[in-house]
């Protein structure tokens, strides 16, 4: 009995271990979502780099396609970073809109 108690704990556990992620990916989704919209580089980089910072917190916590999202989101805004510091504003705007494609995707419930 004790074994079965054990598993069916450690089965809830291992399934809502991505409830942890959500307000991560839900802060990153806001700070993303401008970064798509800004109008110059300094705009995407001022938004890119919170969104970077929640999606790395959420990610450490996600398991499964929730990990490949997050994971795939992180690439997409250290491109945008990167893009924005090279001044290469559309290139800079499409890797924001990936990440942000990809935080949603993330961040489903």
């Amino acid at each position: 009995m004790n074994k079965i108690t054990l598993a069916t704990a450690s089965s809830l556990l291992f399934l809502s271990i991505n409830a942890f992620a959500d307000p991560h990916f839900d802060e990153a989704i806001k700070h993303a979502s401008p970064a798509v919209q800004a109008n110059d580089n300094a705009g995407i980089i001022e938004h890119s780099l919170p969104a970077l910072e929640h999606t790395m917190a959420g990610a450490l916590t996600a398991k499964g396609v929730t990990k490949t999202h997050a994971d795939e989101a992180t690439k997409a805004l250290e491109k945008a970073l990167d893009q924005a510091k090279a001044k290469k504003l559309e290139a800079a705007s499409a890797a924001a809109k990936s990440a942000v494609e990809h935080l949603k995707a993330a961040n489903k419930k």
